[in-house]
């Protein structure tokens, strides 16, 4: 029995074969009825013909066919449904000229702006292909058509100020709508590098294509339209540059012009302003364009209807270097930056700190040289850009600015030690490989430049030529002479060779070891002393490059290289900044009880004993005893106390402040306690108690009767009480 599908199967079919033979026999009548009313249907209307069946339209297989199968064949136009459009990512791009490895300055963005390759906003189908993007980016930046598909997208990590690039792999297939919207994910900026070419920078007209998105507006001296991100720019160039005239294209031999004196009653007091007539008769003020005027501050000619506005504005507007004609560097640096003595370079240093986050150390005292270099390669959340925040562990102290300052004090002293060579006339780095290998010569500059920016001690103990190179980024081999040498091992060498008197004492390894390629004998001493004095400072500039780079924070090495008289004392032995006791004692701010009372006998006579002692360590100081050094003094050794070590205990720091701001500002506040006996009870002695952080002490006065006691009891305090606990 046969299946009940295949019978309807066979059925169907069936049906089909007969509607067709049914049609087939009344194609030729259909044919005619069809020219019939093809005939009579112009004589209808159009309302009727929309009325019409659409069933009731084709010939008859067809009208069968579409009651048999409604579904496969309708006369009406069929319905689809419409896709949704694909997602959409707003991206911010920028087009670079050239290959960089960090991102380009606001000053750098503005020169791409101007020549069509700034920063652009561009929606990126998420769907789209690297193709759909390449000419989505080209109909943004016309410019990228000219490297003909070589070029790679790269992303900024966050942070302020230039970042390092990092590279947008793209996929398989290139870059995707919906990789970038990963890797992006609609924050940040996207930079669009080229691989082999590098693009103009030159400016383009402010008709070109690549501004016909940017909003305009009507420059009001010359009346332009220019982009609104480029008006800045444009009135800078345009309000210097000289007006025209009007008559610049006349014929000279027919202007005949003769020039008469006018006092101009705005400039009486200044100048006498020239005014330009044409022939014998005065141009009258509607002609306004044809004049011009002497500003009596700049001596440049200006249209006499703005040349009030001119003169009131010029003389505050920055000149620009080339204006200095042959004036020292040093009068050029000081009239654009206008740094006029160290504390208004250093008011500019403070402010580039970016107070945003914190820089954060955490060492012990007791190796605070090896351990924070260690902790301040390993930062990586912050940047020394940041304010330095230090914690000593085991101190309670919180750094209000104290510990900061005593860290720096002691790390820069032990860096000094550790590191440089030399003696009073300056040191030189230390010749390691190892510590050039480890970079830690790039995290000196950086702690260098820390401590001068936030309140450190300046390291002012560089021989000239080391500061010299730094200052100049070259060696000026003419200038290095053998008392430049701080290695030990190489001025014996020359002390050797120059008092040798047969060529067998010479040492041949060492000398062709310096470099010395010559022939050896006593007749070439000066030149065999010259390689030497040459290889022992050559060999240092990769360790001094190394140093540079790790003062370009804050911008630092810059102003350094563009104030290099001003700086000379930042770097070089030119001027002490160690506390001396005239400052220190300038510095303290005693408060004393009503006068004529017991108190303050006494408290005078304790103000008194202290100056003695100051004083006395300052010349013990002048006197050897207690030069050179860094390390904490021993218990009771007053010979290892110097003033610097007695400011450090009161205030963190042992030099004088940079900025004369700062130095007004230290004032050391000294408090007298007078009943320590009804708070503590009997008892043998008491110590000074001080607050490093708001730079006070209290003096237990009973216990500070003479000038002996006074002694003791502060040597012990300084020897013991280094420590910040009430901080």
């Amino acid at each position: 029995m046969a299946d009940p599908n295949e019978r309807n199967l066979r059925k169907m079919a069936m049906d089909v074969m007969a509607m067709i033979k049914t049609s087939l026999g009344s194609d030729n009548s259909s044919n005619d009825q069809g020219q019939s009313r093809a005939s009579t249907g112009q004589v209808q209307s159009s309302g009727q013909s929309r009325a019409t069946p659409s069933t009731s339209s084709g010939t008859p297989i067809q009208r069968n066919m579409s009651r048999a199968f409604p579904g496969m064949f309708k006369n009406g136009p069929r319905f689809q449904r419409k896709r949704p459009a694909g997602k959409m990512s707003q991206m911010q791009f920028l087009l670079l000229d050239a290959t960089l490895e960090k991102t380009p300055k606001p000053s750098e963005e503005m020169v791409l702006l101007q020549a069509g390759l700034g920063r652009r906003t561009i929606n990126i189908p998420e769907a789209s292909d690297h193709q759909e993007i390449a000419d989505l980016l080209c109909a943004a930046y016309p410019k990228m058509r000219d490297l003909e598909g070589a070029w790679m997208l790269h992303k900024a990590m966050g942070g302020s100020g230039q970042r390092r690039l990092n590279l947008v792999s793209p996929d398989e297939t290139g870059y995707t709508g919906a990789g970038l919207t990963r890797a992006c994910g609609g924050k940040g900026c996207l930079y669009i590098m080229p691989i082999q070419h590098r693009l103009s920078t030159d400016p383009l007209p402010f008709t070109a294509s690549e501004f016909k998105d940017m909003p305009n507006a009507r420059c009001v001296t010359c009346s332009q339209s220019v982009p609104l991100q480029l008006l800045s720019m444009h009135v800078d160039t345009c309000s210097r540059s000289e007006p025209h005239s009007g008559h610049e294209d006349a014929d000279a031999d027919d202007m005949q012009s003769s020039i008469f004196n006018f006092t101009c009653p705005y400039f009486a007091h200044l100048n006498v302003v020239t005014f330009v007539c044409r022939g014998q008769q005065c141009l009258s003020s509607s002609d306004t364009p044809e004049v011009k005027t002497t500003c009596p501050i700049c001596e440049q000619w200006v249209a006499s209807d703005i040349v009030e506005i001119h003169a009131s504005t010029c003389g505050e507007r920055e000149c620009d270097e080339a204006e200095y004609g042959d004036g020292s560097q040093a009068q050029k640096s000081e009239r654009v930056l206008g740094f006029s003595d160290i504390s208004d370079l250093m008011k500019t240093l403070n402010e580039r700190v970016d107070t945003s986050t914190t820089f954060s150390i955490c060492v012990t005292r007791e190796d605070i040289v090896e351990r924070g270099l260690k902790q301040w390669q390993r930062q990586k959340r912050s940047s020394p850009q940041n304010t330095l925040r230090v914690t000593f562990i085991g101190e309670p102290g919180i750094d209000n600015g104290a510990l900061k300052k005593e860290f720096l004090t002691e790390i820069v002293a032990g860096v000094e030690r550790r590191f440089f060579e030399g003696g009073t006339t300056g040191k030189t780095p230390k010749y390691s490989i190892t510590d050039v290998g480890s970079h830690n010569f790039k995290t000196i500059g950086e702690i260098f430049a820390v401590s001068i920016v936030q309140g450190g001690p300046p390291p002012n103990f560089f021989m000239p030529w080391c500061y010299d190179f730094i200052s100049t980024g070259e060696l000026d081999y003419g200038a290095v002479t053998e008392d430049d040498i701080a290695d030990l091992d190489l001025k014996k060498q020359i002390q050797q060779i120059r008092a040798a008197d047969d060529v067998d004492v010479l040492e041949i390894d060492k000398i062709v070891a310096c470099g010395y390629t010559g022939p050896i004998s006593i007749q070439k001493k000066e030149e065999i002393i010259r390689a030497v004095v040459l290889h022992a400072t050559v060999r240092l500039v990769p360790i001094l490059q190394q140093l540079c780079s790790g003062l370009e924070i804050y911008d630092l090495l810059g102003m350094v290289r563009a104030e290099k008289d001003i700086c000379r004392q930042l770097f070089a032995q030119e001027l002490s900044r160690k506390v001396d006791s005239d400052f220190l004692v300038r510095s303290l701010s005693p408060v004393f009880s009503e006068k004529g009372t017991v108190k303050r006998q006494r408290e005078s006579r304790i103000i008194n004993h202290l100056q003695d002692y100051i004083q006395d360590l300052e010349d013990k100081g002048a006197d050897g005893e207690m030069e050179g050094e860094g390390h904490l003094p021993d218990a009771g050794n007053e010979n290892q106390i110097d003033v610097g070590k007695f400011c450090q205990w009161l205030t963190g720091q042992s030099h004088i402040p940079l900025g004369q701001a700062d130095r007004e500002d230290l004032k050391i506040v000294i408090e007298f306690h007078h009943d320590c006996e009804v708070r503590y009870g009997t008892h043998g002695i008491c110590y000074p108690v001080v607050n490093a952080c708001s730079r006070s002490v209290t003096l237990p006065v009973v216990h500070l009767g003479t000038s002996s006691e006074l002694r003791d009891v502060l040597s012990k305090a300084i020897v013991y009480g280094f420590e910040f606990g009430r901080c």
